[in-house]
């Protein structure tokens, strides 16, 4: 085998991590197992208008949470 020079981990961990893709690779349900890594959906014009504005109000509301916990986090006020 042809040794290249930016080897970063060895041949276990090479196993392990192929081992780990398989799921993402061949398998039909997400690769994450906690949902607030899933990816957000993308709104387009295949959508319905209630389907584009629960997006929006989901997004919006997330948003706004966000920035209650970053102002709490800066010492701000808090609700």
């Amino acid at each position: 085998m042809v040794e290249r020079g930016s080897n970063k981990h060895g041949p276990a961990l090479d196993d392990q991590m192929k081992h780990e893709d398989q799921g993402l690779i061949q398998g039909s349900k997400p690769g994450h197992a906690e949902e607030f890594r899933e990816t957000e959906p993308f709104p387009d014009e295949t959508d319905s208008p209630e389907v584009l504005e629960a997006l929006r109000n989901e997004s919006a509301k997330r948003n706004a949470e966000q920035g209650r916990r970053d102002k709490e986090e800066e010492g701000g006020v808090t609700r």
